[in-house]
């Protein structure tokens, strides 16, 4: 297995909606089973169904291929990670309140790259960068009544990346697949990911740049992405974390309006006392017969030697 970051330059607005039936929400970074998701459907438009259905038998079957991590931001060669929960991070930062809004640090300050530390909103850098890595644009669309003719105006919002940032995500991978999901991957930039892809949104330019892999046995474990845990998973082993829930529609040429089953995960930035398996999760609709359906909850972790 080979390690990647894969980062994502993009070309267009991303919107990722996160709640039904409100388009003036959007979420800035996406999250590991969106990111998988979007793989395995670019994977079949290369490889075929047949091909797919094997590699997502795999999977099912307790082999892991790939796994992904979710995505976070990067500004120019600061790669941000999400704040570890329960970390004080007052020795770096005195004031408690600026303290308190810091959600994501520089993988630089996190692992003892650089001693200099700098508050930029809610990302802790290492240098001084005086710009956003994004914002929010709003977007108007307009419902025409199809009797009446009458209309009504409606926004939507969009999360546009300023200049030199983006997002990135790590990509672990098996050889022998390598080439073909570095292929899914880059057909996913031309597609797009997320929402409001008809009007182009969600395109990107990927570069993969491969990384070490640290195997060393951390006192605790960073998640950096949702995981559904598995039975051999001890959640004794769970120091602090979040629950969140994810559902949504299955995306599939040969289903409509079909929704995954609603999960509890944990979300990323918990902090493991043992390395997390996570689970793959058969979710086919009943009856549906197209291809297998399957709910990404893989755990992706790196040792973390900071205390608790």
């Amino acid at each position: 297995m080979e390690r990647y970051r894969v980062k994502l330059n993009f070309t267009s607005p991303i919107h990722i909606g996160y709640r039904e039936g409100v388009f003036n929400l959007t979420e800035t970074t996406i999250h590991s089973d969106t990111i998988f998701s979007g793989i395995i459907n670019c994977y079949h438009n290369l490889f075929g169904i047949a091909k797919t259905n094997d590699l997502v038998s795999k999977f099912i079957n307790g082999e892991e291929p790939f796994l992904v991590s979710s995505s976070f931001y990067y500004i120019d060669d600061e790669y941000l990670l999400p704040r570890p929960m329960s970390i004080s991070l007052l020795d770096y930062v005195k004031d408690f309140k600026k303290e308190k809004k810091i959600k994501f640090i520089s993988e630089k300050v996190l692992f003892g790259k650089s001693n200099n530390v700098f508050i930029k909103g809610e990302p802790l850098l290492s240098k001084d960068i005086d710009k956003d890595i994004y914002k929010i644009e709003e977007r108007p669309r307009v419902v025409i009544d199809r009797i009446t003719n009458g209309t009504n105006i409606y926004y939507n919002s969009c999360c546009r990346f300023n200049e030199g940032c983006g997002l990135w995500f790590y990509l672990d991978v098996n050889e022998e697949f390598k080439e073909e999901i570095f292929a899914a991957v880059k057909l996913l930039g031309d597609e797009g990911i997320g929402g409001e892809r008809t009007y182009g949104c969600g395109q990107f330019e990927a570069s993969f740049e491969k990384i070490n892999i640290n195997n060393k046995e951390g006192k605790n474990y960073l998640l950096l992405s949702l995981c559904i845990p598995n039975n051999k998973d001890n959640l004794n082993d769970l120091i602090s974390y979040q629950i969140t829930e994810r559902t949504g529609y299955i995306y599939s040429p040969y289903i409509t309006s079909k929704r995954h089953m609603l999960y509890k995960v944990i979300k990323e930035g918990s902090i493991l006392k043992s390395k997390f398996l996570g689970n793959i999760i058969d979710d086919t609709p009943e009856g549906f017969n197209a291809h297998k359906v399957i709910k990404y909850g893989k755990a992706f972790v790196i040792p973390l030697g900071l205390e608790g």
